[in-house]
C-alpha cells in the first residue's frame, strides 16, 4: 500500500480532520514543525490518520495525560476543554452547556466518531462521558463542509481509551474532593476499574471501563451553599455512572471490525430547591435571595442518560483502497427541573373566563402558572462509508476521498404538570405530578444525507492543497400537535368545567438540500514557519422541535418557514517551532445570512438578517529547560448582526465568549512528577449591553434580543501529579484564592434567578494504579 494511503487510515470523523491537515509524503524534506500524531485507533471504532504534520485549518489534540490532569475529583469535560481550547468558550457550571459557543458559532460534539449533536439540542453533550475515560480529544475550529450539517462553529471529538498492551491487564481508580472548609454536604468521591485484553497474536482485544462517581452540594466563596439551577439544572447531589465497552476483532492482515458501546446516567437526589421569593417574586422582577433552601421533595429529579454503539469495519486493501465504513445508534433521555410557566389564556379562553362567575373567575387567577417539568427523548441512528485512493495528477501525489453519510433523527418531547397549589405554597419545593402532560413541540423526524468528494494535493515539497464539495439534504417531518398556548387553557379551563376545544398545528414537511464548497492550503516558509490559509461552509436546520414549540397555531410548517443555515468560515494563519518555542497565531471571519436566536423570552426564531463574526486566536509555549514549561493561549471573538435599518449591531455574550486568556507554569520532576500553576482570564464587557438600550423600537419588537454586561474575571489552579512505588497520585486545588466570581453563563442567561455565584475553592485528590 502506498505511502499516503498508510498514514491515512481514516474513518468519517477523521476524514473530516485530516481533510484540514497535510498529510506528509515520503520523498518530502524533514521539517522541524511539530507533528500532530494521530495513533490509528480501529479498537475505538474511529481509525485516524498518523503522521500529520502540517495544517491548513486549526487542528487541536489533546491526550490522556492531559486530560487527566485537569479531570482530578469532580471536574466536568466541560472545565476540561474549557481550558485547554482556546477559541471555545468556559464551562457554565450546570449541566447545561447552552451558551458554550467555538467562534460565535454552534459546535458539533461527537463520542468514538457518533454525534452527540443532532437537531435537538439539549444543550448536555459535555455531560455524556467519564473524563478518565478518554484516550484524547479531537477538536477542529471553524465550520466545515466534509462532516456534514451542525458543524457551523467546529468539530470537538471524544474518543475513549482502547486496549495497548498484550495480555490481560488493569487499572484501578479512586478520588475524593471537597470545598476549602470540609463540609460534610460538599464531599464527594469516584471510583473506577478498567479491565483489557489482547491475544499474543493481536487479533482479538477487549476493553471495559467502569466509573462511578457522588457529587456533593457546591459552596460559594463563604461557605454558602448555592442554589440549585432552576432553568438547565446543575451537578449538585448527583450520582454517575459511565461505562465504556469495546471489542476489536483483526480479521486479517488488511481487515477489522470493531464495536464499540458506552452508558452513561446521571441523576440527581437532593434535599435543596431554589428560593423563589414569596409569591415567586423572583421570577417577577423582584430580587431572589439565591439561598438553597432545604426541604425539597421531587418525585422525579432531574437526570441525563445516554447510550451509543457505534460498528466500524474497516479495510486498506479494497481495488487498492482504504475503505471505512460505520454504522452507529444514540438515544438519549433529559429531565429539568419543574419550573414555573405562565399559562397565557388567549384570547378565546379569555372571552370564555369573563362568562364565568366571579369567583371561579378569581379561582383562576389565584394560579396564573403551570409547573411543568420537561423530558425530552432522542434517537438517532447513521451510517457512513468512506474511500480514499492515492493517486497522481501529474508528478503531484493526491489523495481522493469520497464517501456518503445518511442519518434519522426521531425527537420527542413532553412536559409532566405538578398540583399548583402545593408547588406555589410550599415556594417551589413540593413538585407532586397532577397527572397533566403537554408536548414540548411537536414529534419530529430528521433525515440528513450527504454525499462528499475530497482531493489533497502535494503540489511541490513545501506546499499542499486541498478542496471538495460536499451535497447535503435535510428532510424534516412533524406531527400534528397541540401547542402549550392551546393546551394550558384546555386543561385548566376543565378542571372549572369549562370546555375548550384546543386548535392544533397542522404537520409538515420541510425539504432543504446545498452544495457545499471548502478549500485550504498550507506553505512552508522555512522549516520553521508555516504559513496556511482555509475557506469552508457549513450547513445547518434549526431545532425544528425547540423552535415550534410557541409558534402561533396558524402556522404552516414547511421549507419556506423553516430555513436552513449557510456559514461561510475563513482563516489566515501563520505557526512556527523555534527550538524550545511553538507560537501560533491565527485569525477568522465567518457570516451568514440567517442566525438561529433565542429572544427575550427564550422562544427560538430563525431571523433572516445578515450577521458576521471575527477574531484572532494565538498560542504560545516555551521549555525553559528540561524542567521548566511555560504556555499561554489568547482568543478574542466579536461579532454584529444588521439591525431592521441595516445597522451593524453587537452580538451578545450568550452567543460569544468574551476575551479569554490561560497562562500555565509547570514543572517536571525526575521521575516523572510534575506540579502546574494555571490560570483562565474572562474579559469584561458591556458593548451589546449598551448597545441595546439604544435600539430602535422596530429592532426590540422584531429581534426580541436581550443583552447583559459581563464582568471580567481570574482563576488560578493548581494541580500535579505525584509517581509512586505503584501507581500515581494526582492533586488539584481550583479557584486556589478562592475569588468570588459568577460564569459567564450566569450573568448573561435568563433572569435574577440566575445570577449564581460559582463555586470556591476546591480540593481534589485521586489515586490511579495499573497491573
Amino acid at each position: 500500500m502506498s505511502t499516503i494511503l498508510q498514514r491515512s487510515t481514516l474513518s468519517l470523523l477523521s476524514l473530516c480532520i485530516s481533510q484540514q491537515l497535510y498529510a506528509e509524503v515520503s520523498d518530502a524534506p524533514q521539517t522541524t514543525l511539530d507533528p500532530i500524531t494521530v495513533t490509528a485507533s480501529v479498537k475505538s471504532g474511529t481509525a485516524l490518520a498518523q503522521k500529520i504534520s502540517e495544517m491548513p485549518a486549526v487542528t487541536q489534540m489533546i491526550y490522556e495525560d492531559e486530560i487527566a490532569a485537569q479531570a482530578v475529583g469532580n471536574r466536568s469535560l466541560a472545565e476540561v476543554i474549557g481550558q485547554l481550547v482556546p477559541s471555545i468558550g468556559t464551562a457554565s457550571g450546570s449541566t447545561s452547556n447552552y451558551g458554550t459557543t467555538m467562534r460565535g458559532r454552534p459546535v458539533q460534539y461527537l463520542l468514538n466518531g457518533v454525534p452527540l449533536s443532532g437537531s435537538r439540542d439539549l444543550s448536555r453533550q459535555l455531560n455524556s462521558i467519564d473524563p478518565t475515560q478518554l484516550e484524547r480529544i479531537e477538536v477542529l475550529s471553524g465550520a466545515t463542509s466534509i462532516y456534514g450539517s451542525g458543524a457551523s462553529g467546529g468539530l470537538i471529538n471524544f474518543v475513549t481509551k482502547s486496549v495497548s498492551n498484550t495480555g490481560l491487564h488493569g487499572q484501578s481508580r479512586i478520588g475524593v474532593n471537597s470545598n476549602r472548609d470540609f463540609n460534610d454536604e460538599s464531599f464527594g468521591f469516584n471510583v473506577g476499574q478498567t479491565l483489557g485484553f489482547t491475544s499474543e497474536d493481536n487479533v482479538i482485544n477487549a476493553r471495559l471501563d467502569v466509573d462511578y462517581e457522588e457529587k456533593g452540594g457546591k459552596f460559594d466563596t463563604k461557605g454558602n451553599r448555592i442554589s440549585p439551577e432552576v432553568y438547565q439544572t446543575d451537578q449538585q447531589d448527583t450520582d454517575t455512572i459511565s461505562i465504556n465497552a469495546n471489542i476489536g476483532w483483526n480479521v486479517t492482515d488488511s481487515q477489522s471490525i470493531n464495536l464499540a458501546a458506552t452508558h452513561y446516567d446521571n441523576k440527581q437526589d437532593s434535599e435543596y430547591g431554589a428560593d423563589y421569593g414569596n409569591s415567586f417574586s423572583g421570577l417577577l422582577g423582584g430580587e431572589p435571595s439565591l439561598k438553597a433552601i432545604k426541604g425539597l421533595k421531587l418525585e422525579t429529579q432531574p437526570y441525563t442518560t445516554k447510550n451509543t454503539v457505534n460498528l466500524n469495519y474497516h479495510n486498506d486493501d479494497v481495488l487498492n483502497s482504504n475503505l471505512n465504513v460505520t454504522g452507529y445508534y444514540r438515544e438519549e433521555s433529559a429531565r429539568f427541573y419543574p419550573f414555573p410557566t405562565p399559562i397565557g389564556y388567549n384570547d378565546r379562553a379569555k372571552a370564555l373566563i369573563a362568562e364565568l362567575p366571579a369567583a371561579t373567575q378569581a379561582q383562576l387567577a389565584q394560579t396564573p402558572y403551570a409547573f411543568l417539568q420537561s423530558t425530552a427523548d432522542i434517537e438517532v441512528t447513521g451510517a457512513r462509508a468512506a474511500l480514499q485512493s492515492e493517486t497522481n495528477l501529474g508528478a503531484m501525489p493526491t489523495l481522493f476521498s469520497y464517501g456518503v453519510d445518511f442519518e434519522h433523527e426521531h425527537d420527542e418531547q413532553f412536559q409532566y404538570g405538578h398540583d399548583q397549589a402545593k408547588f406555589f405554597t410550599s415556594n417551589g419545593l413540593v413538585g407532586q405530578p397532577d397527572g397533566s402532560k403537554f408536548r414540548g413541540g411537536p414529534d419530529t423526524d430528521i433525515d440528513k444525507l450527504g454525499v462528499f468528494i475530497n482531493a489533497d494535493v502535494d503540489v511541490s515539497d513545501q506546499w499542499h492543497v486541498s478542496g471538495g464539495a460536499r451535497y447535503q439534504n435535510i428532510q424534516t417531518e412533524t406531527q400534528a400537535f397541540k401547542p402549550r398556548t392551546e393546551a394550558l387553557p384546555e386543561y385548566f379551563l376543565a378542571k372549572v368545567g369549562v370546555d375548550y376545544d384546543p386548535d392544533e398545528i397542522a404537520a409538515g414537511e420541510t425539504d432543504h438540500s446545498k452544495t457545499l464548497f471548502n478549500l485550504g492550503t498550507s506553505y512552508n516558509l522555512s522549516p520553521q514557519n508555516q504559513v496556511f490559509a482555509n475557506f469552508s461552509q457549513g450547513f445547518s436546520l434549526s431545532d425544528i422541535q425547540r423552535a415550534l414549540r410557541d409558534v402561533p397555531v396558524d402556522f404552516k410548517i414547511n421549507s419556506d418557514n423553516v430555513e436552513p443555515i449557510t456559514v461561510n468560515s475563513y482563516e489566515l494563519g501563520w505557526a512556527g517551532n523555534f527550538d524550545n518555542t511553538k507560537a501560533k497565531l491565527v485569525g477568522f471571519y465567518n457570516d451568514s445570512d440567517k442566525t438561529v436566536r433565542f429572544t427575550s423570552d427564550y422562544k427560538v426564531l430563525v431571523v433572516d438578517t445578515d450577521e458576521k463574526v471575527y477574531g484572532a486566536e494565538a498560542s504560545l509555549s516555551h521549555d525553559l529547560n528540561d524542567q521548566w514549561t511555560l504556555g499561554s493561549t489568547l482568543a478574542y471573538t466579536r461579532g454584529q448582526y444588521k439591525d431592521v435599518d441595516g445597522e451593524w449591531r453587537e452580538l451578545n455574550a450568550v452567543r460569544l465568549t468574551p476575551l479569554k486568556g490561560t497562562a500555565f507554569a509547570q514543572y517536571n520532576f525526575d521521575g516523572g512528577s510534575n506540579i502546574r500553576l494555571q490560570a483562565l482570564a474572562i474579559g469584561g464587557t458591556d458593548k451589546a449591553y449598551e448597545e441595546n438600550k439604544t435600539r430602535p423600537a422596530a429592532a426590540v419588537a422584531k429581534y426580541r434580543l436581550s443583552a447583559q454586561p459581563v464582568k471580567g474575571f481570574l482563576i488560578a489552579d493548581l494541580v500535579g501529579q505525584v509517581d509512586l512505588p505503584m501507581g500515581h497520585l494526582d492533586y488539584g486545588i481550583y479557584n486556589l484564592a478562592n475569588t468570588q466570581y459568577k460564569t459567564v453563563y450566569n450573568q448573561t442567561t435568563y433572569g435574577a434567578m440566575n445570577r449564581l455565584d460559582a463555586e470556591g475553592t476546591t480540593y481534589a485528590l485521586g489515586y490511579t494504579v495499573d497491573y
